[in-house]
Formats: structure tokens, sequence, C-alpha cells
């Protein structure tokens, strides 16, 4: 029988960890509608998203999230030279 129980607590916690996902989600979709790609790229990757999880939730593709941080990551460093 405990081994029904352990299988059970197994299903709830994945369960479990699935609406945290949606959850999270949801909260990052709100914190960046309305705002210009860009922006929702940097805030997103802030926020710890990898560029295909920015990619799957703004609806591009991760090459086009990875390139958008590196054109960032060189803008900052050419406004800091100044």
């Amino acid at each position: 029988m405990a081994k029904n129980e352990d299988s059970l607590e197994i299903q709830n916690l994945s369960n479990a960890m699935r609406c945290f996902e949606r959850i999270s989600n949801l909260l990052a979709l709100l914190l960046v509608t309305g705002k210009p790609q860009p922006e929702q790229i940097s805030l997103l990757n802030a926020a710890g998203y990898s560029s295909s999880e920015i990619a799957r939730l703004i609806g591009t593709t991760p090459n086009t999230v990875s390139v958008t941080l590196s054109q960032s990551r060189r803008g900052k460093a050419k406004r800091k030279k100044r």
C-alpha cells in the first residue's frame, strides 16, 4: 500500500509543479504585455527565463531572443565606454 501512496504523492507533486509553471508564465506575460519586444525579452531574461522559454512565451524564435539579448549587451557596453 505504501507504494501506491508514494505514487500518488509523486503525481500530486507533479501536478503542483505544472500549476506553478503555468502561474509563473502567466505572471511573466502580464509583466511584459504591451511592451516592445526587446524590452519583453530583457525583462524575461532578467527573471531567469531561458531563450527557448522566452521565445515560447512571446511567440518568436530562440534565435531572435539570443540576437536581441546580444545586441542589448553590446549596446550597454558601448554606452559604458563613453
